[in-house]
């Protein structure tokens, strides 16, 4: 799998597991998860700028091959 794909099947999976804990049956959901999808969101937008984000340096050191498009 290529970074780019990877990447968005990292960012689709985190997202998801924050939002499914986040409307669990509570009385309130902790700030973190709030805190943390602001976080995601916030990064994202940067990556499109930058085109960069700080899963690539891991997966880099783990050998991931980036696409060639």
């Amino acid at each position: 799998m290529t970074m780019d794909r990877l990447l968005r099947l990292t960012s689709g999976t985190v997202l998801m597991i924050v939002f499914l804990l986040g409307i669990l049956p509570a009385k309130d959901v902790h700030w973190f998860w709030k805190a943390f999808i602001v976080f995601m969101s916030l990064n994202q937008i940067q990556s499109a700028f930058t085109n960069w984000c700080p899963v690539m340096s891991l997966y880099r050191a783990l050998g991931v091959k980036e696409c060639k498009c």
